[in-house]
């Protein structure tokens, strides 16, 4: 894992500024809902007291932001019966008779992903930092190398029919690549643009001077034009040899705004580009958003993109606890995932594009039916998931109407953490860490009828090892008090721990290693605090749920199998330190196996799915 600067630039949310909040306004603006959160002083705490949720209208027919967020407001105000809008402007500070609020901050994540052209040199090892990189923002990078360096880097036979069957990397054959990258430019529509590469690489400086040419070209030909029609410029991080960069700042000026930041050799670089990059999406991308300016008059405070808040939220936690939290956002057009470690490892991932909203045919498309299918306790033709897919990405408000309908959405939202893990794990070239502690937020995960669906799509997807805990965010708020903090954080703090993750499902017990089908897998030993004692044998191949709740806790011995591991190595017993805490299901011991197989065969997975799902009372 790498260590990546909070984007405030310290060590956790900011500090609070003088003058103490009594009220805040949190809106959260979706692809599909805009959420708004109140929170306000209740007897001496900081406390959720409404929340108000509508439809976003980033999108035609009022292309504006600020109208979803006032009629989420609206709800506020019925529910509170206190006034916070007035001839659409916030009213602040708040009035002694209750109306009004102090502060009104927004958190962003509808709208497309930043588009990056990642130029010049572009080593495979540099194309997998420059990943690594933006993995954590809403962006997406596409590597353009620069001709020289594809030349001196490809055997002169590879791709030689192209050039009309000449083996030799000739004039023509640059020509054409040339053309190439041009055209891929012109259909990529960059944004913005990041130009790696070292001096003493194999196709030496040239590879710098080309990333150059190629916007220019680009430029020249409209790939990148104003609402006016003229060519727009480039927003480019210059990342590369620095004895060049005046050079191409001279070569850009007329085509880019050139921003120059350490030369990306290897991890330690990381947040530089990274920041850089955040700092371009919130020019290019949050300042493009319809009725930005409308929210910056309201707020003193930028617009943030939710996974920005996200990731602050989460690496406080880890740090602030003492644990491994991995954070889960199943959204509309996008899936998040932030893994944060106690000592400031983290290993982000923005998945934009892959959502159970107006991009659910995307994560069909990459996972193929049969995965999708896999998860449903019953049959179903290919017709039927395809016309659920068509009628969710034109209408993305709906809801589920029927047991099918909410068992095919939440098999999606099992695939799009699935592809967005494999993404995490791909990006950061890791093994990703068993987690102390789960965190589930996003509609399909937040709004889902009962608490053992959220157990199973995590346990599903996630596929977590060892000893865990399960929490889901009801209310919605983990992905916008990382935003909060930077302006109240104690209120932050206090609001996360009283609503925010207050709805512990449980803490999970999971075996791995070869655990035999319907043999022993772990004895589990449960010490009540009340003195009861309770001794569980787990089959391979099953969940139980051993009874333990809210606000009650034990202490846990496990038993494990000779080849059965808990987290200590195969037959090695484990006794829990500390007492665990219960939780709205219970203590949960998932001795399905890691990795988990489902029976190939349909009548037996089936009816394994509707035994899994009966065990957690889903």
């Amino acid at each position: 894992m790498y260590t990546q600067p909070y984007p405030e630039g310290g060590q956790g949310p900011a500090q609070q500024n003088s003058a103490t909040p009594n009220s805040l306004l949190v809106a959260d603006c979706g692809a599909v809902f805009t959420k708004v959160s109140l929170f306000g002083l209740v007897e001496g705490n900081y406390r959720l007291m409404a929340r108000g949720e509508a439809p976003s209208t980033i999108k035609p027919p009022l292309e504006d932001v600020s109208e979803g967020i006032i009629q989420a407001i609206n709800v506020v105000e019925y529910v509170t019966g206190r006034k916070f809008i007035e001839n659409k402007q916030i009213i602040s500070p708040e009035r002694a008779d209750g109306d009004g609020v102090d502060i009104f901050i927004a958190t962003v994540s509808a709208g497309d992903p930043l588009r990056v052209a990642a130029l010049g040199a572009v080593t495979p090892e540099l194309d997998s930092l420059t990943s690594q990189a933006v993995s954590g923002l809403y962006a997406q990078v596409q590597t353009v190398p620069s001709p020289s360096y594809v030349a001196v880097t490809t055997p002169a036979n590879v791709g030689a029919s192209v050039g009309g069957g000449n083996a030799a990397w000739t004039q023509e054959r640059m020509a054409m690549e040339w053309e190439r990258q041009v055209s891929r430019l012109r259909e990529m529509q960059p944004q913005a643009a990041l130009i790696v590469g070292a001096a003493d690489g194999p196709a030496g400086p040239s590879a710098l001077q080309e990333a150059c040419q190629l916007l220019i070209s680009a430029a020249k030909q409209g790939t990148t034009q104003s609402a006016d029609g003229t060519p727009k410029h480039y927003s480019v991080v210059y990342a590369g040899a620095p004895q060049y960069v005046d050079a191409v700042r001279r070569m850009l000026q007329n085509v880019a705004d050139v921003t120059r930041i350490e030369a990306l050799t290897g991890a330690a670089q990381l947040g530089a580009v990274s920041a850089a990059i955040g700092a371009l999406h919130e020019k290019e991308g949050l300042q493009q958003v319809p009725g930005y300016d409308r929210l910056r008059n309201w707020s003193p405070f930028s617009l943030v993109a939710s996974a920005t808040s996200l990731s602050s939220l989460v690496r406080f936690l880890a740090q602030h606890y003492a644990m491994n939290v991995t954070a889960i956002d199943v959204g509309g057009s996008t899936t998040t995932v932030m893994l944060a470690g106690e000592q400031g490892e983290f290993i982000p991932m923005v998945n934009a594009g892959i959502g159970v909203g107006t991009n659910i045919g995307d994560i069909l498309q990459k996972t193929g039916l049969q995965n999708i299918t896999r998860w449903l306790p019953f049959l179903i033709s290919e017709d039927e998931v395809r016309q659920f897919v068509l009628n969710h990405m034109l209408h993305p408000q709906t809801l589920p109407t029927d047991s099918r309908e909410l068992a095919l959405m939440q098999a999606f939202a099992r695939e799009a953490i699935a592809l967005t893990i494999e993404a995490a794990r791909k990006s950061s070239h890791l093994e990703l860490p068993d987690t102390d502690l789960i965190l589930a937020t996003g509609g399909v995960l937040s709004h889902a009828p009962k608490y053992g669906q959220v157990a199973m799509m995590l346990l599903d997807a996630l596929q977590p090892r060892g000893v865990t805990s399960l929490v889901v965010d009801s209310t919605m708020l983990i992905s916008q008090l990382g935003a909060v903090a930077t302006a109240a954080p104690v209120m932050a703090v206090q609001v996360n721990e009283n609503d925010a993750v207050s709805h512990r499902l449980g803490t999970c017990v999971i075996p791995f290693g070869n655990v035999q089908q319907g043999q022993l897998a772990v004895r589990v030993g449960v010490e009540y605090s009340n003195g009861r004692q309770l001794n569980v044998d787990v089959m391979g191949g099953s969940i139980e749920v051993i009874p333990l709740q809210v606000n009650e806790q034990a202490l846990l011995t496990l038993f494990p199998a000779p080849t059965v591991d808990v987290g200590l190595g195969p037959g090695e017993r484990a006794r829990a330190a500390e007492e665990i805490d219960g939780g709205l299901i219970g203590l949960i011991i998932d001795a399905r196996g890691r990795p988990l197989v489902l029976p190939a065969e349909d009548t037996e997975r089936q009816a394994r799915l509707l035994q899994w799902s009966q065990a957690l009372g889903a």
